[in-house]
């Protein structure tokens, strides 16, 4: 053999290794550890009221929609083995397994009447349904700030709690479910909006550090106005100089994925779908673009007659994108509504789509 061909032997052997080596894996050292888990219960009255969201501890918000408490139940897939994380498990009433659906929260503040609207509907279909809390139990408010920093300490959404961690405690929940007597195993679906949402298209993804030891424990999943720069293609200088361990891969997806976009975000921002890889649309197994619906549409408050209320974003981020806010009107440059509008008509008829695309999935 010439000292050529040896060489290169060597080379192509030394890449192998390098693209199979555990730095490369999904839970390999290139994936930076979350925060330990060091609570277990999420903020009380006292720390709701410092924190300036309202009047009512959090595990007294599930309670409205006839929910279970937050508790800690999904064990840390992590190195540290630190503790549980919090969810809300709410099995249903009926006798045998049933189909399951984890939801995912969004960036700020941990799971919401958004969830718990969502939570209480899929109860009445006959699905068990986890809450799943990504945030509180490590002691963070977002996965950019802890819960005892300023809100001035906000920080752009590229963090060690970012779209890897979420996919990555989805996956511990659905490992957790399938040892659940109610649970079919067979039908673990996967569903969350804004960065929760971002979460389920990463957990969909279909890369091998991904599908290797995952791809069995979600059948389908929901993203909801989800936050989709990524690594892998994002129009643009958005993301730029972020990592793809930060800002990663989206698609294409081994498993069906309904994809639900709003037309009111910030133009050019992290949730606008035409800032985003146009791939995913075409990746997508169903896709909807809800015309002049705003973010978070899908508020549900309060539990007994929810309103179609508008409110404002506590993320200093959030007109970044598009240019800041309008003095005037206190909205994004050139946004027509607040930030944030509920819509409980569209709410209702989306909630019906998802669940003939949930039933549609053999």
């Amino acid at each position: 053999m010439t000292l050529f061909k040896s060489n290169f032997i060597i080379a192509i052997a030394s890449l192998i290794l390098f693209f199979s080596a555990p730095v490369c894996a999904f839970w390999g050292k290139e994936y930076e550890e979350p925060p330990p888990i060091v609570r277990t219960e999420p903020p009380n009255l006292e720390e709701v009221q410092k924190l300036k969201f309202g009047n009512l501890a959090f595990n007294e918000q599930p309670k409205r929609f006839g929910l279970a408490r937050h508790i800690p139940v999904v064990p840390d897939w992590s190195e540290a083995k630190s503790g549980k994380l919090l969810a809300s498990w709410n099995p249903t009433k009926k006798d045998g397994k049933h189909p399951t659906i984890v939801l995912q929260h969004g960036g700020v503040g941990g799971p919401s009447d958004i969830e718990y609207g969502h939570a209480r509907w899929f109860l009445t279909q006959g699905f068990n349904v986890l809450i799943l809390d990504s945030h509180w139990s490590r002691g963070f408010i977002a996965n950019w700030r802890k819960i005892d920093a300023s809100v001035t300490e906000h920080r752009p959404a590229f963090s060690t709690l970012g779209a890897n961690t979420r996919a990555r405690d989805a996956f511990a929940a659905a490992r957790w479910l399938r040892e659940q007597p109610q649970v079919d195993a067979s039908r673990i679906f996967l569903m969350g909006g804004s960065q929760g949402g971002w979460g389920v298209l990463r957990a969909f993804t279909d890369e091998k550090s991904i599908t290797e030891k995952h791809r069995e424990l979600y059948r389908a999943g929901v993203s909801i106005y989800p936050y989709c720069w990524s690594w892998q293609l994002t129009p643009g200088n958005h993301g730029k100089n972020v990592s793809e361990t930060l800002n990663p891969k989206l698609g294409p997806f081994y498993a069906p994925v309904f994809l639900v976009t709003a037309e009111l975000e910030p133009p050019g921002s992290g949730t606008d779908i035409n800032s985003c890889n146009p791939n995913l649309v075409k990746w997508a197994a169903k896709y909807i673009h809800l015309p002049n619906t705003t973010h978070a549409f899908d508020s549900e408050t309060p539990p007994d007659k929810p309103v179609n209320r508008c409110w404002y974003s506590a993320n200093p981020y959030w007109c970044t994108a598009s240019g800041g806010r309008d003095s005037a009107t206190g909205n994004c440059i050139g946004a027509p509504k607040a930030d944030f509008c509920a819509d409980i008509d569209v709410t209702k008829k989306l909630r019906i789509d998802i669940l003939n695309f949930l039933n549609s999935i053999n």
